[in-house]
């Protein structure tokens, strides 16, 4: 096992002569959203839709700084009275993104850090408060790979995974509150970018 993982640190540190060449990026990235942990997923079966813009700063050789803000939206119903509920979430992001290019137009990238996310629940139910509002602090972690293909333009497909935790209380009375709900999950979509 030790001699498999210092293989795949060799091939990785001799990647680094062909390792990102300090170009600043501004990337729109739509994608398909579904939650990793029940029972946000139950109740938002069909998943829902994310878009983030993002921006990669060159910070180092080899290293970009990361940022992003985004919105996701999805659509879903109670588990028991089948009544209508919609969650907005927005994703701050912040965090560094090292990129290894293939070739002159293809590179592999993946980013990690913190994430600040608020979000606004709208309920049609007579057991659960209406609105549900607040904030919190996470962590993501996301990969991909772009292909540039023109001098300032790129096309990329990317993944990403958010942990984002937050404990839901009713103000409704008699109604039992689910305590710590993962909001996060994967969003797997395509991303656009300019070179700035």
């Amino acid at each position: 096992m030790y001699k498999k993982i210092m293989v795949f640190f060799g091939l990785l540190c001799s990647l680094t002569q062909h390792a990102s060449d300090l170009r600043s990026w501004l990337e729109i990235k739509p994608g398909y959203f579904f939650f990793s942990a029940q029972p946000m997923h139950q109740i938002y079966d069909h998943g829902g839709f994310q878009v983030q813009a993002s921006a990669s700063i060159p910070v180092y050789d080899h290293l970009d700084f990361y940022g992003s803000v985004g919105f996701r939206e999805a659509w879903g119903h109670a588990l028991d009275s089948g009544q209508s509920t919609k969650i907005m979430v927005i994703p701050v992001d912040i965090g560094l993104r090292p990129v290894f290019n293939f070739g002159k137009r293809c590179s592999y990238f993946f980013a990690v850090g913190p994430r600040y996310f608020c979000f606004d629940q709208e309920n049609n139910s007579s057991y659960v408060d209406s609105i549900i509002n607040s904030a919190g602090i996470g962590c993501f972690v996301n990969t991909g790979l772009n292909v540039q293909l023109a001098d300032n333009f790129l096309l990329g497909f990317f993944g990403e995974y958010s942990y984002e935790n937050k404990i839901i209380d009713s103000n409704t009375p008699n109604v039992y509150s689910g305590g710590n709900i993962q909001l996060g999950g994967f969003v797997f979509g395509m991303s656009f970018g300019y070179e700035f």
